[in-house]
């Protein structure tokens, strides 16, 4: 097994094919984002790729990362690799990376699988945080009947509540090059005691930029005259939207501008041409299940993070 600070893109493109192999077999992906997009990362010491390899393949990986005094790992063994010992070998060689005054190591599993539940209560995780994917066809959704003046171009109209915004608030969509330390404050400020959206960096977002599905039009900002209050970023990939991040500044927040943020995203999406939206909350967010409930979303899949206490 070999350790890395940084891919050579030959493992990058085998580390993928291993990946596409477990989502057929699973039918889920293993890695999010967060870990994929780390593939082509330039070396950090906080941050260790765990590569298994036989002949010309890969047939089994893990992404570490160093997130204050805990660790974030994933890991995946390819199917025709699995129930030999390749995962516990994996999870070991994580282990022994992980610094001496590391607390806890926290895992994903995504879809919830049962041979993920096993693994980790082998390997003495505990359940610890629930993340609900969410979907509905944008078919019959209620549309307000009017959109404040100046947006909502297009944006379809119907038999409910107007759409309004806060005194002074104007929507528009986001300035590659000018809006950036203006999102990362309010994203921070928004998502405080969240454990992975409020840190993000300006790499994080540099990243996000340079993706094929980023659409600055479909980053809609809220302002008014002291600056940003709130924004809605929506993702399209294959013809399918996400609700992929909506914050809003805790000094707009119990004015409604997050309800107005939602539906213009969701509008932005209906009007062109998007039907299904998919959006994720967690389980805890009660506040946030509830309200998605309410719009017609219903649960399609839930991923599960594992945690390790270590000392």
């Amino acid at each position: 097994m070999a350790q890395h600070a940084s891919l050579p893109g030959r493992d990058i493109h085998r580390i993928v094919t291993m990946a596409h192999r477990c989502e057929e077999a699973d039918g889920i992906a293993p890695f999010n984002e967060q870990t994929t997009l780390a593939l082509s990362r330039h070396p950090d010491r906080h941050r260790r790729h765990f590569v298994v390899r036989l002949a010309d393949s890969v047939i089994a990986y893990a992404g570490a990362e160093v997130v204050g005094n805990g660790a974030e790992a994933e890991l995946a063994v390819d199917p025709a690799h699995r129930g030999r010992g390749v995962g516990n070998r994996l999870l070991d060689a994580v282990l022994d990376w992980i610094e001496a005054d590391i607390t806890e190591l926290r895992v994903w599993s995504h879809g919830d699988l049962p041979v993920s539940q096993r693994f980790a209560a082998a390997r003495g995780f505990s359940r610890e945080r629930v993340l609900f994917q969410f979907s509905r066809d944008l078919e019959g959704f209620t549309w307000p009947a009017a959109w404040p003046e100046g947006i909502g171009r297009n944006w379809p109209i119907g038999a409910g509540p107007a759409a309004v915004l806060p005194e002074g608030v104007r929507l528009r969509p986001f300035r590659v090059g000018r809006d950036e330390a203006a999102w990362l404050r309010v994203n921070a400020a928004a998502f405080a005691s969240h454990p992975e959206q409020g840190r993000w960096t300006a790499a994080d977002l540099a990243a996000r930029e340079e993706e094929t599905w980023f659409d600055p039009d479909g980053l809609l900002v809220a302002e008014d005259e002291a600056g940003m209050l709130g924004f809605h970023w929506t993702k399209v990939e294959e013809g399918v939207g996400e609700v992929y991040v909506l914050g809003v500044d805790p000094r707009a927040q119990g004015t409604g501008l997050g309800r107005t943020l939602t539906l213009a995203g969701l509008a932005h999406l209906a009007a062109h041409g998007i039907r299904e939206v998919n959006l994720y909350a967690d389980e805890s967010n009660a506040k946030a299940v509830k309200l998605y409930r309410s719009q017609g979303f219903d649960i399609v899949r839930t991923d599960v993070q594992w945690v390790k206490r270590l000392r």
